[in-house]
């Protein structure tokens, strides 16, 4: 439960303020792509591509 405790708060805040979307959609895409089997360097990969195509589209 410790675990899943830090991951939130790693996920969801940044210098003690909510972090935007961008982070925690990170998150969620790297936990699919692990689920589904994914390999190490392709979760990787695809969670650095949601965050950046979300900062991109100005989500942030």
């Amino acid at each position: 439960m410790l675990l899943v405790a830090l991951l939130a708060t790693g996920a969801l805040t940044e210098g003690g303020g909510f972090a935007g979307i961008a982070r925690p959609a990170r998150v969620l895409a790297a936990g699919v792509l692990a689920w589904r089997g994914a390999p190490f360097a392709v979760v990787v990969l695809g969670a650095a591509a949601v965050t950046a195509l979300l900062r991109a589209a100005g989500v942030g």
